[in-house]
């Protein structure tokens, strides 16, 4: 069976937008010059859907929305979000997809096909409205009890698909699970909208910009990530080529936010603590350069860095390793092995192409590294050696981090 009647959920008050954007609401933000909640209805119609209900007002929150749909539809129906940005391909599966044995169609992880990898956005398909209508009752009965606290971060779309208060997202995936859809709910504006835009109108058309993006998760480390911004942004402006700096903080409650956001010359991304794949995920994702690199923020470089890694990356080579200094010994040293096996992203740099969509685990907490470079540093690549240190790597910057504890053998390897 077939989801034939369909609704967009595009009501909502959308204060930040008001003041960026004019809008009262996301859904009418353009992309491309298309406003959201038109370029999904008019790819629910380019797939052969033409029961479409726009659902602007009417309820006072999601919960009631959702009640009211099952309550109005009388039978099988769909609910996308009016503020999602949709891609073609996900759309087309899921107008597809035979749901008679399903309710949910959503997937918690990012991927290719989509703009921003933060907040979960769903698609929802109900083959039946009673167990809709019945869950919804469930719901509500277990609010009024106090058994469930109805809030921003608990709300009816997750209890739907089995999520408890305390779960955050599933960690893996099941046989309902499809595709995530980018869901541009609670982000940091107008930066994480530029952010979407940059990413977009650069990965829309398969295209890289000849430029070195260089991607620096952070997380509580405010005491040292300044000294190396302040080197980063200092060589920027002294090289003629195109750089940016991609800073994600990954849920900081130190004044990490205070120390990256007087660099005017970094892109700054805010997400709630998801760990330091997640964080480097996000990056890759907001990236628009050719080449790409990464950098700990309690870690330094040489002032030659962005010149040396041009010079290397230009002579062809799918990724290059560099030599790195222990700032502990003062030696230089060459490649992962001194790591006692973790193999550090960080020691490299490499062509977009390369990457491709080889994203980092985000259910591993240490040697993630290592499992995204096996899966990327593969035979048959072009693979440069340079004999140019450039990276410095402090132990003792944040020295009881997971990375620091298992570089030093304090820890195995662990998921």
């Amino acid at each position: 069976m077939k989801i034939k009647n369909w609704f967009i959920l595009a009501g909502g008050s959308a204060t930040r937008w008001q003041g960026y954007q004019g809008e009262k609401n996301k859904c009418f933000v353009k992309i491309d010059g298309e406003r959201l909640i038109d370029r999904t209805e008019r790819l629910l119609k380019e797939n052969g859907i033409t029961n479409i209900e726009i659902v602007l007002e009417g309820y006072n929150s999601k919960r009631e929305a959702f009640e009211g749909i099952a309550r109005k539809s009388k039978g099988a129906f769909g609910i996308l979000l009016g503020d999602c940005y949709y891609t073609e391909a996900i759309i087309k599966d899921a107008v597809n997809r035979d749901v008679k044995s399903w309710k949910h169609y959503y997937c918690p992880h990012g991927n290719p096909w989509t703009g921003c990898p933060w907040e979960e956005g769903y698609i929802h398909l109900v083959p039946q409205r009673k167990w809709w209508l019945d869950k919804m009752a469930e719901f509500n009965k277990k609010c009024d009890s106090g058994e469930i606290k109805f809030e921003k971060d608990y709300q009816i779309d997750r209890y739907l698909r089995g999520l408890g208060q305390d779960d955050y997202r599933p960690n893996e995936l099941d046989e309902h699970d499809i595709y995530w859809c980018d869901e541009t709910d609670d982000l940091d504006y107008p930066n994480d909208y530029d952010m979407f835009m940059a990413r977009h109108e650069a990965n829309k058309r398969g295209e890289r910009q000849d430029k070195l993006s260089i991607i620096i998760p952070n997380w509580n480390n405010g005491k040292h990530i300044g000294r190396l911004l302040e080197n980063l942004t200092s060589q920027k402006v002294n090289v003629d080529r195109q750089v940016e700096i991609i800073v994600v903080d990954d849920g900081s409650t130190d004044n990490s936010r205070e120390v990256i956001e007087k660099f005017g010359l970094v892109r700054h991304i805010y997400q709630p603590n998801r760990g330091v794949s997640s964080a480097r995920n996000v990056g890759l994702m907001a990236s628009t350069g050719k080449y790409i690199t990464f950098i700990d923020s309690d870690d330094n470089v040489e002032a030659s860095y962005i010149r040396t890694v041009f010079s290397e990356m230009d002579r062809g080579y799918d990724y290059c390793v560099f030599p790195w200094i222990d700032d502990k010994s003062g030696d230089t040293k060459f490649l992962f092995f001194d790591l006692v096996g973790n193999a550090a992203v960080w020691a490299y740099a490499f062509n977009w192409d390369t990457i491709g969509d080889n994203r980092f685990r985000e259910d591993w907490n240490i040697a993630e590294d290592l499992d995204w470079l096996q899966r990327v540093v593969v035979p048959g690549k072009n693979r440069g050696l340079s004999d140019k240190p450039i990276y410095h790597y402090d132990w003792n910057a944040n020295p009881d981090s997971l990375c620091k504890r298992f570089n030093r053998g304090d820890i195995k390897k662990e998921r």
